[in-house]
């Protein structure tokens, strides 16, 4: 495909890296230090030109493109470029990432003929709201293409007893991954479950869960209690989603101009605390170390760290960061910090999986990054219909095939169809050899 990303920003930067692989992929900003960089890492086309004049499309001299996607920081450029572009070049497909969530109720977006915005505040509240739909969840990942999710569980049990993991595998669920010792590595069907293993399991929440009670016994069934440690438009949106939970929530926040506002959005339905400081002392005088589950999502990576490990330190057993910074994925999850992915990330993979291609392969990383996925739909038309699948070469990865939603071992099933889905885990170190062969299916 042929293919524009108005915007180089973080968002920008992971989409061209991705699409780069087998697309052409043009990147239009004003900023000259983030097209440098781009430039200089990927083997794409960059442009210098300010996305809302016309002038900078007509340097291109294309009639025509596959895709554009506009992911810059500003809602009003992003949605001028999709009118502007459409002006100079004939654009088969638009999608853009939005800030604004009233976009939802509006036909402004129907009426620019976009085809898909992407609300990456909205998607990151969701992911926080999952965690109390599984409350024994280390972590839970969820997927546009599938109805299966791949689900981190702690073992905390205190009998010695042990399972190996084809007693707890079947055509709803795999185990697709095991930390132990901080180490992560894929298992076989003779791996023995340990006690304090962190297990990542890939399939249906209900066949998730009923193994999870066999494996967690101390993690609470249960979540009421809530603090929510900022009071920007992200976390009243996390704030938001959580309402019809019944939950006892609480907001802090330092800028009192983000108090009124989120009380305005919430309704009085939250307690907001303003508060001058951001110590230990909040954690005593407000009450926030009897909470069951506090969330960081403040607007700096480093603060909500710090103070997901100041509520560990008062027992919190559950701590969630919202965080945008990949640098930080390991080493919140070597410290037992639940880490969502922030709103840039998530736009990256909501954008992603919106483009809905045989030729796009969802990639996502779990375990502080050490572990990899690769998903790959197979759309009507697409290439791979009745095509057997390639030989695998790649020693210690696993790989699946989810068929009207069963989860299958790859090798049992025959040729591709419509609809199938190819999944495939490993670590870190083979993301180059699992994503050659998986794109050149």
């Amino acid at each position: 495909m042929d293919i524009i990303i108005a915007g180089a920003g973080t968002v920008g930067y992971s989409l061209a890296q991705t699409l780069s692989f087998k697309h052409n992929v043009i990147v239009i900003d004003k900023d000259i230090n983030k097209l440098n960089k781009l430039d200089e890492d990927i083997d794409i086309l960059v442009i210098y030109g300010d996305i809302e004049n016309p002038k900078t499309y007509q340097t291109l001299n294309l009639d025509n493109i596959d895709l554009f996607i506009a992911v810059t920081d500003s809602d009003e450029a992003n949605l001028l470029s999709t009118l502007i572009v459409e002006d100079v070049v004939e654009v088969k497909r638009k999608i853009i990432r939005l800030k604004n969530d009233g976009f939802l109720k509006s036909h402004i977006l129907e009426k620019l003929s976009i085809n898909y915005a992407v609300f990456p505040d909205i998607t990151t509240a969701n992911k926080v709201k999952a965690l109390f739909t599984f409350p024994k969840a280390n972590n839970v990942k969820i997927f546009h293409q599938s109805k299966q999710k791949l689900i981190s569980i702690r073992v905390q049990y205190d009998a010695d007893m042990l399972y190996k993991v084809k007693e707890l595998v079947n055509e709803n669920i795999s185990i697709v991954g095991i930390e132990r010792d901080k180490k992560f590595f894929i298992p076989s069907s003779d791996t023995n479950i340990q006690k304090g293993d962190l297990v990542y399991f890939f399939g249906s929440i209900e066949s998730i869960e009923q193994i999870s009670n066999k494996l967690d016994e101390k993690m609470p069934i249960s979540i009421k209690k809530i603090v929510i440690f900022g009071a920007n438009t992200l976390a009243q949106k996390i704030a938001k989603v959580l309402l019809d939970k019944k939950l006892d929530i609480k907001m802090v926040e330092k800028d009192i101009e983000y108090c009124k506002k989120a009380s305005e959005v919430l309704e009085g339905k939250v307690t907001i605390i303003n508060s001058s400081y951001e110590d230990h002392r909040l954690f005593e005088e407000e009450g926030l170390k009897n909470a069951d589950m506090i969330i960081a999502a403040g607007n700096n990576d480093e603060k909500n760290i710090v103070k997901c490990i100041e509520a560990k330190e008062y027992g919190v057993q559950k701590v969630v960061a919202v965080n945008n910074d990949k640098a930080y994925y390991d080493l919140m999850h070597k410290m037992g910090v639940i880490v969502v992915r922030g709103s840039k990330a998530g736009a990256h993979y909501a954008i992603l999986e919106k483009i809905s291609s045989s030729s796009i392969v969802t990639q996502r990383h779990f375990c502080g990054g050490r572990g990899v996925l690769f998903m790959r739909k197979v759309y009507p038309n697409s290439e791979l219909i009745d095509k057997s699948i390639k030989n695998i070469k790649i020693e210690n990865i696993i790989v699946l095939l989810i068929r009207e939603d069963k989860v299958y071992n790859v090798s049992y099933v025959g040729d591709l169809k419509q609809g199938d889905i190819l999944v495939t885990f490993g670590t870190f170190e083979q993301k180059e050899e699992i994503e050659q062969w998986i794109y050149t299916l």
